[in-house]
């Protein structure tokens, strides 16, 4: 196996560049039409050093989305094992998501269009498992709820979309109002609709 070359730009420093600029090519143009020329012009580096740490666009595209599940993934773990009620957990694992996802909130339309495009062409990630990972970690805490007695029977899977809709219309708002938009309160309030109506007790 050939050794790797020396980095050309530095441990961190063209790479972190290389990242910044890719989130913003990849918002405004599309995976596809995306291209590493225009990438390495907008970070001001050569191509040796995307090459040197993503390979090509699509390990720098996976480098991106990557990083964004692993802090999804330890976002979601931090929220389960937070002690509370169960309406206090389910609130906290959707602030928890909502959080990252306005981290990201520029790659939403990238992965959509990707998702939503052959899939041949798209670059090997698995999007589907993100998805449904979050959603059957909601549909536990609203599993445990229904069985604690806290919540009113209900099919776990339609309150874990629901709660998962308040979170993505929390993103979107994001996306096309990105000034002014109070994201928590605006989760907030509608996760409040959907916890009360599932609370126990309630008509």
């Amino acid at each position: 196996m050939p050794r790797r070359k020396q980095d050309p730009e530095g441990s961190s420093g063209g790479r972190e560049r290389l990242l910044r600029a890719a989130v913003h090519q990849f918002a405004a143009k599309g995976y596809a039409a995306t291209t590493v020329r225009g990438i390495l012009r907008e970070a001001g580096v050569s191509a040796p050093v995307l090459y040197y740490h993503f390979g090509s666009k699509e390990g720098l595209f996976l480098a991106l989305v990557r990083e964004g599940a692993g802090k999804l993934e330890a976002a979601a773990h931090a929220a389960l094992t937070r002690p509370g009620d169960a309406a206090t957990r389910i609130r906290g694992y959707c602030r928890a998501i909502a959080e990252v996802r306005r981290e990201y909130a520029n790659l939403t339309w990238t992965v959509e269009a990707i998702l939503s495009g052959p899939r041949e062409a798209a670059p090997r990630f698995d999007f589907v498992r993100v998805f449904t990972d979050s959603l059957q970690r909601l549909e536990d805490l609203v599993r445990q709820g229904v069985a604690s007695g806290e919540l009113r029977p209900c099919d776990p899977r339609h309150a874990a979309l629901a709660c998962l809709g308040a979170v993505e219309m929390t993103a979107r708002m994001r996306t096309v109002q990105p000034t002014g938009v109070t994201d928590d309160d605006d989760l907030d309030a509608m996760l409040s609709l959907i916890l009360d109506g599932l609370a126990a007790g309630r008509r």
